[in-house]
């Protein structure tokens, strides 16, 4: 990409040669039409409008939309020509920074003084930046201070920075005997900018000093009853130490009253407090003293030094006007404040030690005991209890009691019930629920009438399968008049008058009891990696009853955990209703209908298959890697009749209810996470019955776009999906892993994982679940500090392992947290409105699922996560970027070697060249099959 920019930049140089110096898109206004015509001519280009101004448009956008190929062409053709189209704007002659500021000096009337400072001003300025007004500007702010600096030289002083006049002034002193003078600084009036710039200066001058003259005079009259009204003989001073303070006290101090010396201050504190240690600043001063407090649940008496902080300024005051001092009402504020942040941070640490004794079912007393076992020794003699010291406390006292613990978790794990899973959902086993199931093909009803009853109960959950069904689902609610709430992972919508709940599944509140959940899309308990999910929800959810939908061949797995269960199930079954045809023939992608939506199993399939039917219809895209956002605004356009076409992946299976006649395949297999294998009837039947929705269509048809994928459709469209059958799969909760890992005494989430995985056993028709990207993400949270429970989440969240750029997010997230810094989003650069490349969406999308994944924590570690609203809003102009990209009919492929574009529709991944220079004659054809 540098290289391309800077090559086009060189081009943008050298057209100018050719128009007067003037850019293209300015000089290209003075070609001719018949010149134009020549050039598209010469770049191969004939349906064009012929008019001037046509081809000056057309001329602008090839310069600025074309890649630098059709640039080079472009400056050839005016080469050739040689001709230089003369601009008739007269231009503005360059010059200097130097140059110009002596122009403009000579344009004012300054003395070398002035100019040389003006000169001084402006010389890291840039030329075009330079103006008469700003040197006008300057010029005043520069006579400006120039004349402070005569008058500081005049009345013998220096403006501060709030423009009052400082200056030094001798005074006389005279008392017991004694006369001496001594300078101290004063300060005039404050005078306004206005005033000192305006006005003449020998005025300011001559006001200065008699305004000088009133302070002296009011100072020395200040002394003079200062010394008048000192107590003789005074309580605190003695005479030489009065005349020893004033002599000694700098001219210049932050209080309004003579200096004492520490020594001074000393000895008449200790005289009111006993024995002390004082500490002199420039406006307190910091007293330290010996107290004690009695220890909580202890006959203990612990004693600390109390820090009283004294304002210097008010003591002076009270010590030389010789009036009482009382420092018990700060001592006792000060000790109540100390001692109550101590008994509070004691009592933090307490509940923080009893968390990791809760199985010992410690006493207050005992528990304290414990705890001042390991604080005592450590506390230092300020009473403070700082972080590093609770840490070292945690860790002794859990050092402390690890073989109680031990001991205790041993028999404690006799008597658990994690093997009998149902045990570990108390609120779902306390009610009595009925099960039902409903089961049949798409478009046969029966999500609606489960919704229908859903509406009807006073109180219920909808768990849905994916964030954009969650979100309808709580919009369906709305839109019913019922106050609902939606919970997903990243987002919460949250009323405190919800009577119902639209959630994703894996966010299903296990304490929430309702009259009716909805648990959608039920044949996913059999997902290699979410299946745990819908195990969970069944088990579990307390809800009177559990409504189930989805495909037939889930019926014995459901019954199966019905029987488990104990509980009553009803199935009903429905039929679809409209009929499904098959197409006898593949379809030609020229005879592709509106209404079709063709299928493919890999977003880069899709996007090809994008750029081919653009060419016929206008388009919309589904795919997995998309935001549930866009996914939900491409079936938008679809269903309002903007495009005509969808292109999309197995996405589609599940929910998005579209007007689709024809479903065409375009392939007949796809890669399940594992291998790429055939489709299975079961995919088959749930992709294919999208075709013709109730109400839109009434007939729906499923064909191919090849007759090879035809065949293979055929041959299992009327087969039998597989029946799911048990063990189903089970995911370790936080419960799990902090069992496993204490009785492991193990801190390693990756090492627990694997216990977990390899040698968990359930009493019942259950086996721990695909664990292999959880144990990826494990290697690297354990690379943190962090505890057990905050690796666990961090493993549970939204990864997208085979993405650098979200690892490389997802990982400096971790260090944050170990630190436990904030974590701001700062929004990624955007190159124009929408992509032009595979490539930039794919980052485009990959910017989305981190922010995804950054509202996904936010939820978990709150207090770190501070950008919440941020990354909602980038992810707004991310959504639309990246739909303005699929809106556009070509996107372009580039070789990943060389970044050449790519032939449209290529099936490798990089350029013949770079193929001919890396990989012949290396045993592989030129055809890049691998030669036996």
């Amino acid at each position: 990409m540098a290289k391309k920019n800077k090559k086009n930049s060189k081009i943008n140089q050298k057209i100018r040669k050719y128009f007067d110096d003037d850019p293209f898109d300015v000089g290209v206004e003075r070609v001719s039409a018949h010149t134009l015509s020549e050039m598209f001519a010469t770049l191969g280009i004939y349906d064009i409008d012929q008019s001037k101004d046509m081809l000056t448009k057309m001329a602008r956008i090839l310069w600025s939309e074309a890649d630098s190929g059709f640039r080079s062409d472009i400056l050839r053709f005016f080469a050739s020509d040689g001709r230089v189209y003369k601009s008739t704007t007269p231009k503005e002659p360059n010059i200097d920074r130097e140059d110009k500021i002596e122009t403009l000096i000579g344009e004012l009337d300054v003395t070398h003084e002035e100019a040389a400072l003006l000169h001084e001003a402006f010389a890291d300025v840039r030329s075009k930046k330079i103006t008469i007004e700003k040197m006008e500007s300057k010029l005043r702010h520069i006579r400006y201070n120039l004349k402070k600096e005569r008058i500081e030289r005049k009345v013998d002083g220096v403006f501060d920075i709030d423009d009052s006049l400082e200056f030094n002034a001798s005074f006389h002193y005279v008392l017991y005997g004694q006369s001496f003078h001594k300078i101290l600084t004063l300060n005039t009036k404050v005078y306004e900018y206005e005033y000192l710039q305006d006005c003449d200066e020998a005025q300011l001058v001559e006001e200065i000093l008699e305004e000088k003259e009133r302070v002296i005079a009011k100072k020395q009259q200040e002394i003079e009853i200062f010394i008048k009204n000192l107590a003789d003989p005074h309580p605190y001073l003695t005479q030489k130490e009065i005349a020893g303070a004033l002599r000694a006290t700098p001219p210049k101090t932050k209080v309004s009253y003579p200096l004492l010396k520490e020594g001074i201050l000393s000895s008449i504190i200790a005289g009111e407090l006993g024995d002390v240690e004082i500490e002199l600043h420039d406006e307190e001063l910091l007293v330290r003293m010996r107290e004690s407090i009695k220890l909580p649940y202890a006959e203990i008496s612990q004693e600390y030094t109390l820090e009283l902080h004294v304002e210097l300024n008010s003591l002076l005051e009270n010590i030389w006007e010789a009036n009482e001092l009382d420092f018990s009402g700060a001592v006792n504020e000060s000790k109540r404040e100390h001692e109550e942040q101590f008994l509070s941070d004691l009592q933090t640490l307490a509940q923080e030690c009893g968390t990791y004794a809760t199985l010992l079912h410690l006493s207050k007393e005992a528990l304290y005991t414990k705890v001042y076992e390991v604080l005592l020794e450590l506390l230092p003699a300020s009473l403070v209890i700082s972080p590093k010291i609770t840490r070292k406390c945690v860790r002794r006292f859990v050092h402390n009691i690890h073989d109680e613990i031990l001991k205790k978790q041993r028999y404690e794990l006799l008597a658990r019930t994690i093997r009998d899973f149902k045990n570990l959902f108390p609120t779902a086993r306390d009610m009595r629920r009925k099960l039902t199931l409903h089961i049949g093909p798409t478009n046969s009803g029966k999500t609606y009438q489960a919704m229908k009853k859903l509406k009807n109960a006073d109180t219920g959950y909808y768990l849905a399968p994916l964030r954009l069904l969650a979100l309808e689902g709580y919009e369906e609610l709305r839109e019913s008049g019922i106050e609902a709430s939606l919970i997903t992972g990243e987002e919460q919508i949250v009323s405190e008058d919800a009577t119902h709940i639209s959630s994703t599944i894996e966010m299903v509140n296990f304490d929430v009891d309702v009259d009716v959940c909805v648990i959608d899309e039920v044949q996913m308990i059999d997902d290699r990696d979410r299946g745990w999910a819908w195990a969970n929800a069944i088990i579990g959810a307390p809800a009177k009853e559990i409504i189930m939908t989805g495909s037939p061949n889930v019926k014995e797995a459901v019954v199966a955990l019905a029987k488990y269960l104990g509980e009553e199930l009803e199935i009903i079954e429905f039929e679809r209703k409209n009929p499904l045809t098959l197409l006898d023939v593949s379809t030609h992608e020229k005879d592709v209908q509106n209404g079709t939506a063709i299928i493919a199993f890999s977003r880069r399939d899709v996007l090809k298959l994008k750029q081919i039917f653009s060419k016929y219809f206008s388009v919309s895209v589904v795919y997995g890697n998309l935001s549930p956002e866009v996914r939900r605004e491409e079936a938008r356009r679809f269903r309002a009749g903007e495009t005509q076409i969808l292109v999309a992946t197995d996405a589609i299976a599940m929910g998005l209810n579209m007007p689709i006649k024809t479903i065409l395949f375009s392939k007949a297999e796809k890669f399940d996470g594992v291998n790429d294998r055939s489709l299975l009837p079961s995919e088959i039947h749930q992709i294919s019955g999208r075709a013709g929705r109730f109400g839109l269509h009434e007939n729906g048809y499923v064909g191919a776009l090849s007759g090879d994928v035809l065949n293979v459709i055929k041959k299992n469209f009327h087969k039998e999906a597989k029946p799911i059958t048990i063990p189903f799969k089970v995911m370790a909760n936080l419960d799990h892993i902090k069992l496993v890992g204490s009785i492991l005494e193990e801190k390693s989430l990756h090492e627990i994982l694997k216990f977990f995985a390899k040698n968990m056993e359930f009493d019942g028709p259950f086996i721990a679940t695909n664990l292999d990207d959880m144990l990826e993400v494990s290697v690297l949270v354990d690379q943190y500090d962090l505890d057990i429970a905050a690796k666990y989440h961090l493993a549970c969240a939204p990864l997208t392992l085979k993405s650098p750029y979200i690892v490389a997010a997802y990982e400096s997230y971790l260090g944050a947290l170990e630190k436990k810094m904030p974590i701001s989003y700062t929004p990624p650069p955007l190159q124009g409105s929408c992509a032009q490349t595979a490539d930039e969406l794919l980052r485009a999308e990959d910017m989305v699922k981190e922010i995804s994944l950054y509202l996904w924590l936010s939820y978990r570690f709150g207090d770190y996560f501070v950008d919440v609203n941020k990354a909602r809003a980038t992810r707004g102009v991310l959504n639309k970027f990246i739909e303005n990209s699929l809106q556009q009919n070509q996107l372009a492929t580039k070789c990943r070697m060389c970044g050449a574009p790519l032939p449209l529709n290529s099936t490798y991944g990089i350029c013949q060249a770079c193929f001919k220079k890396n990989y012949a004659g290396r045993g592989v054809s030129s055809r890049g099959y691998r030669k036996r």
